[in-house]
């Protein structure tokens, strides 16, 4: 490659808004890239083209090539490195290789439109995602929020999700921008419930901007408060997730559920096994914590199951994956697991075990809840006779309650954290 490969991004005005150094390179360049969008700019250009569109990895490819003998030039739209084609050419091109000449992005231009500072929003995509993503990030009560849309995820959809969620209230002002900084630009506001009626450029970004009279006293742990965006950070407490059952109550309760992720050491990223997901309050917990983990919640339990979905669609968990069915039949189905959490195992403990340590990724991490002496027992000597190293913590909690016109502690019973690590393969040597 004598020359490197020249990323520019571009805005809707075309030539217009580009510099020198950047019409330059387009002017010099054997072979064009882009979006045909961005191709229609130059009609009179002279040489190679690559039209951009969804066989991505092959063009990438094609690029690749090209640029090895020729002088290349990619165009993209705004800056390249976000949420743009920056990533995938930084992934098959050395560094050293690569110029990038971004443009305004068009969340810059959004916000410079309705006067609002940037630095503190937070910034959603929803092109191909479902719009589920969108809730982790409106409970978080964000002040500012940019969304990339999509043709089925278009400002009319997000203004009905707002009001399917109960969020309409908390983020009553959405503005629309597009075609920014093309002629036909346009930028107006909306309240949620008139999105359905205008029809907008597809070359558009939404920006929610939430309500600002939030001072206002909350009752403690309401059950519609995960409706609002209060639900706290860490720790959801167990009158925001549906899970009562003819069998009993079906969930990890908080604190115990708070030990189990710790114990568990997830990463960004990971596959998560929730064995006996129950209503899937450890999947909910885990996705917040990142969105980018796959976490499969196993419950078989018809009851169970259903509480475990519909908390899934409440909560936005879009990387929970409820899977109806037995442990450790249903195992087969999935990708192998970074860590196993199992919450229940209907008896069948060292089954499951068995299977789930088969499975694990070298280094992964097995956590088991026990809430009998029995399945401890089970648990502990079938790690310890298969010879895995683990650990068991007793945990023992204490609720206060009224007593008169005094205060008592009541005891809750007790319960068992067995935490194991499948150890890395190495000749001749078992888990």
């Amino acid at each position: 490659m004598t020359e490197p490969l020249v990323v520019v991004g571009i805005g809707h005005d075309g030539p217009a808004g580009l510099s020198p150094q950047a019409l330059d390179h387009i002017a010099r360049a054997e072979v064009l890239a882009g979006g045909a969008r961005h191709h229609a700019f130059f009609p009179d250009w002279n040489g190679e083209r690559i039209v951009l569109d969804t066989n991505m990895p092959q063009q990438i490819a094609c690029i690749q090539k090209y640029a090895s003998q020729r002088k290349t030039v990619v165009l993209a739209s705004g800056d390249p490195l976000f949420y743009g084609i920056g990533r995938l050419l930084l992934e098959a091109v050395p560094r050293e290789q690569l110029l990038f000449l971004p443009h305004l992005s068009s969340v810059q231009l959004a916000f410079a439109r309705i006067k609002e500072t940037w630095d503190d929003a937070c910034i959603v995509s929803l092109h191909g995602r479902p719009l589920q993503t969108l809730m982790p990030v409106l409970q978080r009560r964000e002040r500012k929020i940019a969304v990339f849309t999509d043709a089925r995820n278009s400002p009319a959809a997000i203004g009905a999700f707002l009001h399917e969620t109960g969020q309409a209230a908390d983020y009553p002002l959405v503005w629309v921008c597009e075609n920014l900084g093309g002629a036909d630009e346009r930028v107006t506001s909306w309240a949620p419930a008139d999105l359905e009626r205008p029809i907008f450029s597809p070359l558009n970004i939404v920006v929610l901007l939430r309500r600002q009279d939030e001072e206002r006293p909350i009752d403690m742990f309401p059950n519609k408060a995960w409706q609002r965006g209060e639900a706290p950070l860490l720790g959801i407490p167990e009158q925001m997730l549906r899970h009562r059952t003819r069998q009993g109550d079906l969930i990890t309760r908080r604190e115990i559920r708070l030990l189990s992720l710790c114990y568990l050491e997830l990463h960004p990223g990971e596959v998560l096994w929730d064995v006996g997901a129950g209503s899937g309050s450890v999947s909910i917990e885990a996705a917040r914590l990142d969105l980018e983990m796959k976490i499969f919640a196993i419950e078989k339990d018809i009851e169970a199951f259903e509480n475990l979905k519909a908390n899934v669609q409440a909560w936005g968990a879009v990387g929970v994956h409820p899977i109806a069915g037995t442990a450790p039949e249903v195992f087969g189905e999935l990708p192998d697991p970074d860590a196993v959490f199992v919450g229940g195992s209907g008896g069948r403990l060292e089954a499951i075990l068995a299977a789930a340590l088969d499975r694990l990724k070298p280094g992964g991490r097995l956590v088991v809840n026990c809430i009998t002496l029995d399945s401890l027992t089970r648990g502990w000597n079938w790690l310890r006779d298969h010879g895995v190293q683990s650990q068991a913590t007793s945990v023992q909690l204490a609720h206060s309650r009224p007593l008169g016109n005094l205060y008592t502690l009541e005891s809750a019973n007790p319960l068992f954290i067995l935490q194991a690590r499948k150890r890395c393969h190495h000749p001749g040597k078992s888990l």
